[in-house]
């Protein structure tokens, strides 16, 4: 269970949606002596107050993560500004000194980057971040990066011409960011934080402002605000770091001040002494979210080591906690689905404690009670030694995991870091740093430790106590309704709570190891790819491709049986179901808390999936671990787990969905337009909830224990390992296997088939103002790879259409695009559509538009120079892919036992997409995007 997950929607939300952080006036760690930072970390100033963060590293190799940090953001706005910071940020994409309007993106492409993934932009309540992944690290690509962020830092146009244009982009975000979180969010901030800017400036801003926005009013904020004293250049990656500070100098040192800096009012709120409730009513919510919370002011100031060290103590804490509630959520009858714990320091001085779950709306009476008492218990008895160990193995494991792979950490993960740390005012350290800080602390720490600082984090008010979702508490009246959620929450704490249960510990593993090892029946090694794969006797089959890309990772998945394909009609959703329940079940002989207990302080995650054709064992761990990931795969087809109490889980947790994701264009679409385009194959898209609802525990384990027993087995293996060590650990635990037999080819039920001229309208019972339109085409299916990799260039050339068109021109969606999805798993299908999200109103204009463009793409065809400004950036993303694990476990490797041609296509597939010209592409594009053979799909609100 992620950290993040279950706390307030308020602090989430403002971390993880708007991607906030906090401006600081001294932005760096010079001069401060208690926390060092990274030695490997180069820190300069100019005269005119920029500051430079330089780190050189590898991974990826040649490329450069540049970034412009400036610190000022939706809390610098005036009341007339509001919306005004992110409203510049787009407009600097928008025309500047060097680029002309639409320059700037093709420019971007024709040196092989994409924009979004290579070139993007957010805007937060303290800072706007500029982003530019270069393809290359020589001097020339870092001075053209520089020209585009000195551009952005004094050379924005601002041309009122522009300004109009993006003015409906800007509304088309602000439509597709609305959602049922997103109010939930900008309700529970305001009653948060009463009396502070911060609820009244979220980012995307006011409509009125949005509305009027001129050249003048973009111009003051940015001549106010962006200056040097408030920069920092952050730049990670392959290059020079001697010929990066030169370049810096020689671009921003004449950089000035434009206008005077003006004064921020102090942001003055005052949470009071007493406790508070809060209620907040979201009908189209799948959920009701019940939250326990303490919100504080606290200085806002450079971190130290006392604070460092007592933040890893509360860590440890409320580790001991979320394992209480994680036990709690499998237990039958407990009324909440999900549940969390967590403090942490936001908005610029703001420090939040939440405990928080998820649950029917129904129930929240019991769950704040629930809440309530789990908490108290630990205030008042504390924790256990057991509990102490696991949370210590655990973040010991962490931390030297974090040290293992610290050499090929990829550098806009370390950008992003930096950046994240300078912007709270923290120490941007080395992992070895940090384990030499907290690892030898953290071994000595007592209960006692952990107890009293978790108690002077949790144990006074006041509360807060929230109710939020599709609770339809008895009043209507927000008042009556809050007076309710206060009594209950003082009616459990009038109550007395008991020490927590001692739970029984099973080691693992709890299976005998095979004495003897699997028979090798075949061996081969594909070169140059250097992946050896090796056929056992009983039909296991494995492939090894040992990396150097990311040390101490250690990537498998083991694939086996149909997935979805192998669905009965009857059973509609069963593969996605059955994934659930045994991933919560954990093994027939160890529960899934068992099992995470077992595994404390061991690098290993795993976890069951299934996609259209097959099954997975998935995951990853450190190296040292890999007989310990043959053991758990080889439990999964030796003692698989199905517990009632998961079913009934999992079911909760996709009703909640289910009811959430119906009122969105999107959720529609997912249960209702999937299946359209498949024929109307039940296969396709999320499962109904009724056909959830009538999946039995018996069905389940029928069907899976028929998988688990006799399917043959195609394991995969990738990343930094020993591949003799390996070879030899799977031949005992799984090349010992009962034989398997090899009946996946068998397919009782026939292909899906698409609805060529056909026409959907659905609506969505919803008061959001979106709707969805999607056009398709049938293609083909995965197996003509030539096609396959001509119809994505296809596709980025439709994407960059609509771009144009729908976003720019006619300034009705935020991210229109385009793809073609080809299946692996059913012969003949494949499916090439657009997707845009529109104002209601604006469907069939819309519609209108990509018929357009797809006859005119089907009619006229590409131009060269489209060509090429497509193929260049995925020419970089797939020199990429080449040194990335995942793409050889996913894209090379899995599958490769049924489909050995995909590891000659891993050989081919550079120079083929180098080789791709105007003419194949044309000619797929009148093979297939006929208007006769296209289906339309029009999503729109009820009302």
């Amino acid at each position: 269970m992620g950290k993040l997950k279950w706390v307030s929607v308020a602090w989430v939300f403002s971390c993880l949606v708007i991607l906030s952080s906090c401006a600081v006036h001294t932005p760096t760690a010079i001069g401060v002596k208690s926390l060092e930072p990274d030695p490997r970390l180069v820190q300069g100033r100019l005269a005119n107050g920029l500051t430079y963060l330089l780190l050189k590293n590898s991974t990826p190799e040649n490329r450069v993560s540049m970034h412009l940090d400036v610190q000022a953001g939706s809390m610098n706005e005036t009341d007339a500004e509001r919306g005004v910071a992110h409203y510049l940020e787009h407009m600097l994409f928008n025309g500047s000194t060097h680029f002309k309007p639409d320059e700037l993106i093709e420019y971007f492409q024709s040196i092989g980057m994409r924009f979004g993934a290579d070139a993007n932009a957010h805007t937060g309540f303290f800072e706007t971040v500029y982003d530019v992944f270069l393809p290359s690290g020589d001097r020339a690509s870092l001075d053209s990066g520089f020209l585009v962020l000195d551009d952005f830092a004094q050379g924005a146009l601002l041309l009122e011409s522009e300004v109009e244009r993006e003015r409906g982009v800007i509304l088309a975000e602000k439509r597709e960011r609305d959602s049922v979180s997103y109010r939930t969010f900008e309700a529970t901030l305001d009653f948060e934080l009463p009396g502070s800017r911060l609820p009244q400036r979220l980012p995307i801003g006011t409509d009125e402002v949005i509305n009027n926005a001129d050249h003048g009013l973009l111009k003051g904020y940015y001549d106010t605000w962006y200056r040097p004293e408030n920069m920092v250049l952050v730049v990670v990656g392959d290059f020079n770091i001697a010929a990066v500070e030169s370049l810096i100098k020689q671009r921003f040192s004449t950089m000035k001040s434009r206008a005077p800096q003006r004064l921020l009012p102090e942001d003055t709120w005052d949470g009071g002494t007493r406790d508070r409730a809060f209620y907040h009513y979201e009908p189209e919510s799948g959920n009701t979210t019940v939250t326990i919370e303490k919100v504080r002011k606290v200085p806002f100031k450079m971190d130290t080591p006392t604070a460092f060290k007592k933040r890893a103590i509360l860590d440890l804490a409320e580790a001991a906690v979320e394992n209480r509630l994680s036990r709690l959520v499998r237990q039958k009858g407990v009324p909440f689905s999900d549940a969390g714990i967590y403090s942490g320091d936001f908005f610029q001085g703001v420090h939040f404690s939440a405990i928080a779950a998820e649950s029917d709306t129904g129930e929240w009476q019991e769950s704040l009670g629930l809440l309530e008492t789990t908490l108290r218990s630990a205030l008042e008895f504390g924790f256990s030694e057991q509990e102490l160990a696991r949370v210590k193995a655990d973040f010991i494991q962490t931390l030297a995991t974090e040290v293992k792979e610290a050499g090929t950490r990829k550098s806009g993960d370390l950008a992003n870091e930096i950046i994240n740390q300078v912007n709270h005012k923290r120490i941007f350290q080395s992992p070895g740093q940090r384990y030499d800080l907290l690892k030898d602390f953290v071994d000595a720490l007592t209960v006692d430790d952990l107890v009293k600082t978790f108690r002077e984090e949790w144990e006074k008010g006041p509360w807060l106590v929230l109710v939020t979702g599709n609770a339809a508490i008895e009043s209507s009246v927000p008042q009556l309704a809050e007076d309710l959620i206060l009594q209950a929450f003082q009616k459990s704490r009038a109550q007395k709570v008991s020490p927590p249960k001692v739970h029984e510990e099973i080691g693992f593993p709890y299976l005998s190891k095979p004495v003897t090892q699997g028979v090798i029946k075949a061996e081969k090694t594909v070169e140059p790819l250097d992946v050896k794969v090796v056929e056992f006797e009983n039909q296991v089959r494995l492939s090894l491709k040992p990396t150097k890309f990311k040390k101490g990772e250690f990537l498998f998945k083991a694939g086996f049986g149909q997935g979805r394909k192998g669905e009965p009609e009857t059973l509609a959703g069963i593969a996605l179901l059955a994934t659930s329940v045994v991933n919560e079940s954990g093994f027939g002989g160890i529960d899934k808390d068992q099992l995470e207990a077992a595994l404390a302080g061991r690098n290993v995650t795993v976890h069951l999936d299934a996609d259209q054709g097959r099954f997975f064992i998935t995951g990853s761990a450190g190296p040292e671990e890999s007989e310990l990931v043959f053991q758990l795969i080889r439990n999964y087809f030796l003692d698989p787990g199905f517990r009632p109490e998961a079913l009934a889980l999992a079911k909760d947790r996709y009703r909640q969905m289910y009811h959430e994701a119906l009122g969105t264009p999107e959720g529609v679409m997912a249960f209702t337009g999937e299946r359209f385009l498949a024929g109307g194959d039940s296969r396709f898209g999320l499962p109904l909830i009724s056909d959830i609802e009538k999946i039995t525990l018996a069905d389940i384990q029928s069907w899976m224990v028929s998988c688990f027993s006799s399917s043959s087995l195609d394991v995969s293996v990738v990343g930094d390992f020993n591949p003799d060590q390996v070879l030899s650990q799977a031949a005992t635990y799984l090349g010992t296997l009962p034989k398997r037999k090899d009946i996946d080819m068998e397919q009782s039920r026939p292909d899906p088939e698409f609805p060529a001229g056909k026409r959907l309208e659905l609506t969505v019972d919803t008061t959001l103002e979106k709707a969805l339109v999607q056009l398709a085409f049938p293609t083909d299916d995965f197996w003509d790879i030539s096609k396959v990799r001509r119809l994505n260039v296809l596709a980025a050339i439709f994407s960059e259409r609509l771009r144009q068109n729908v976003r720019e021109k006619l300034g009705a969606s935020y991210s229109p695009f385009a793809y073609n999805a080809p299946s692996q798993d059913h012969d003949g299908y494949g499916v090439f559509r657009a997707v845009v999200n529109v104002e209601p109103g604006a469907t069939e204009m819309v519609l209108q538009e990509i018929q357009k463009l797809a006859h005119s793409l089907n009619e006229n065809g590409v131009t060269q120079k489209e060509v090429e400004l497509s193929l260049k950036p995925i020419i970089t993303h797939i020199k990429d892919l080449q040194r990335n694990n995942e793409y050889w476990l996913e894209s090379v490797l899995s599958g490769s036992g049924e489909h050995p041609e995909k590891l000659e296509w891993a050989k081919t597939i550079l120079d083929d997409y180098q080789s791709i010209g105007v003419n194949p592409i044309n000619l797929l594009a009148g093979e297939y995007l006929k208007t006769t053979k296209g289906a339309s799909i029009i999503i729109r609100p009820l009302k």
